[in-house]
């Protein structure tokens, strides 16, 4: 857990206390990790913010990377923990994650 950045922890607390583990969702045209960072985004500022497209970014970024550490798996129109995701989130208590949201709530990437 260590090796992981704040965001890529909050992403993966996110899903598992936001979602229970796993994200349905319908991406259009664009690529899972740009879809579920512009979703994630639009959580906590709207799109006319000048923040949005940073934070977006930042999403995918960690996205594409918990993906290709088999944290989480993206398979069609579903984002899930892995087994290997779940025993990571065991070391994130929802305290942190919920300070970590905050941080990002305030604009602190």
């Amino acid at each position: 857990m260590e090796s992981l950045s704040r965001i890529e922890k909050f992403l993966l607390g996110h899903i598992w206390y936001g979602y229970a583990g796993k994200i349905y969702f319908s991406r259009g045209s664009s690529s899972a990790e740009s879809y579920l960072g512009e979703m994630f985004a639009e959580e906590f500022t709207s799109r006319d913010q000048r923040f949005f497209m940073k934070l977006a970014e930042e999403f995918k970024k960690a996205i594409s990377k918990l993906r290709d550490n088999w944290i989480i798996e993206i398979s069609g129109f579903e984002a899930s923990l892995t087994s290997y995701g779940q025993q990571l989130i065991k070391e994130l208590s929802k305290e942190e994650y919920k300070k970590i949201m905050e941080e990002i709530k305030k604009g602190n990437i």
